[in-house]
């Protein structure tokens, strides 16, 4: 069932298409049309599949798709429950607490199109506000009964008699499903470089991701080792919080263009709130506009977009020069790859932070972590208080967080080796009833990953749907 503002967008939408085709704009006026069609039909929400009584479904995982499967169970009125590690949901966005986390996707598209938020406070929100915005979603969609936090998933198999999974936790306790959804997400295994002597150091460590809620950096030499998107917020993150010193370790540098972030005005946010339809054309703006610097940015098969593209670096490399102020400095932290090579990290801060004479970039090699700080390649030991690890995540571990036995006898993780794959991303051959959610190959780097799991979600429902109205016990892909 639509809510408030979605039956006011309906309205709107009808509205303005009428007016439209009224004034002689006819395939703008058959556009808004066909949006009216599409969102009227929801009106009278979505029907409730016929399901037995002993039909369940156990989702992994309580982040955005966690969240966003279970509002569409709930819709078609399927009983499942939600097995969480952590001890709240929101997956990344409640792991990750360190100085300056945020989102570098527009916050109104970073977002369910389904709950629109006209209340974002900025273009590019911060963790915290992220976080809240995604608690209010799951309250919303009725979501937090059917999650049980603080539990951790050990293995899942497949018994081919019953059709059904058996899934068991780190406890022990048992849950069986008819279908399983993982949506365990790709980021949640930090990945530690294992230097040498670096359990030796005796001031605080950690990884960006297990931030010391206690560490407090005022006054502190810090050493960051990464210079990835963690690192890209992490940086200015602690220049504000008043560390004395500040050492960032590159191994590559990165393309950081400006993010442009801005604070939205009152006037705007109640104009979103009154008129949902402007929200949702504002959203879309950033979508196409994504869509479109994809397009003129990596693809490089016609001459225009060669030329665009061309000049899309040398503008990147220009603001590197103006804001930049050391040409030594300049150099180091200039890219002498093409942009997409490495993941994009938009900030308006980060470049701007090494202007600071108590910050350092340092692109020798790490040889050795001591009691009490780092020491490179060059023989040059840098003493340090503290050291963070923006060094990403493990993206193996991450994919595959406990062992899965599916219908062939065989341990999923061994089937995928090294090179995860799945049709769509989201489903295996080997594996019935079971779909993956942000699965091997969904990820991208241009635009919002929840409308990709918004895209998965509604293929887990159709096909949720069919095996109920088809009264087959199982389904998987052809092989």
């Amino acid at each position: 069932m639509l809510g408030r503002n979605e039956f006011i967008l309906v309205l709107a939408s009808g509205f303005t298409s009428a007016w439209l085709l009224a004034h002689g704009w006819t395939i703008c006026g058959l556009i808004m049309f066909l949006a009216f069609l599409s969102k009227f039909s929801e009106l009278r929400g979505p029907r409730k599949l016929a399901v037995p009584d002993d039909f369940n479904v156990v989702v992994i995982g309580a982040g955005v798709s966690g969240i966003g499967i279970g509002k569409r169970l709930n819709d078609i009125g399927v009983k499942y429950v939600i097995l969480e590690k952590s001890g709240d949901l929101g997956g990344t966005w409640y792991d990750n607490m360190y100085p300056g986390v945020a989102c570098d996707v527009p916050s109104h598209l970073y977002s369910f199109s389904y709950f629109m938020n006209p209340d974002w406070s900025r273009a590019y929100s911060k963790g915290k506000e992220i976080h809240n915005y995604l608690r209010k979603a799951a309250s919303s969609f009725g979501v937090y009964p059917h999650v049980k936090f603080n539990t951790r998933v050990k293995s899942c198999v497949w018994n081919d008699k019953t059709a059904r999974w058996k899934v068991t936790t780190t406890e022990g306790e048992e849950y069986t499903a008819n279908i399983l959804i993982s949506g365990s997400g790709a980021l949640h295994v930090p990945k530690l470089p294992p230097f040498k002597g670096k359990d030796d150091f005796k001031g605080p460590n950690f990884h960006t991701a297990l931030w010391d809620k206690n560490f407090d950096p005022k006054g502190k030499k810090v050493a960051v080792v990464g210079t990835g998107a963690s690192s890209v917020q992490c940086v200015p993150g602690l220049v504000e919080r008043g560390v004395s010193e500040l050492r960032v370790f590159q191994r590559t540098p990165g393309w950081v263009p400006p993010r442009l972030d801005y604070e939205y005005p009152e006037l705007v946010k109640t104009m979103f709130r009154i008129f949902p339809f402007t929200n949702a054309m504002h959203r879309w703006f950033f979508f196409w506009r994504n869509e479109f610097r994809f397009r003129c940015i990596f693809t490089q098969d016609a001459w225009i977009t060669k030329k665009i593209s061309t000049y899309v670096h040398n503008l990147v490399r220009k603001h590197y020069s103006h804001v930049i102020k050391d040409k030594d400095l300049l150099k180091k932290l200039t890219p002498n790859f093409s942009m997409g090579c490495k993941r994009i990290t938009p900030s308006d801060t980060y470049l701007q932070a090494f202007n600071e004479k108590h910050v350092h970039l340092i692109t020798e090699r790490v040889s050795e972590i001591t009691e009490n700080g780092i020491k490179t390649a060059d023989g040059v030991h840098h003493e340090v208080d503290a050291i963070v690890y923006a060094t990403g995540f493990d993206l193996q571990k991450s994919a595959r967080p406990f062992t899965q036995i599916g219908a062939d006898g065989k341990n999923l993780s061994e089937t995928w080796g090294d090179a995860p794959a799945a049709y769509l991303g989201i489903v295996h051959e080997d594996n019935p009833n079971w779909f993956i959610l942000l699965g091997p190959g969904t990820g991208l780097g241009h635009n919002s990953i929840i409308y990709m799991i918004e895209c998965q979600v509604n293929y887990t429902i159709d096909a949720i749907k069919k095996l109920v109205n088809s009264g087959a016990r199982s389904m998987s892909i052809k092989k």
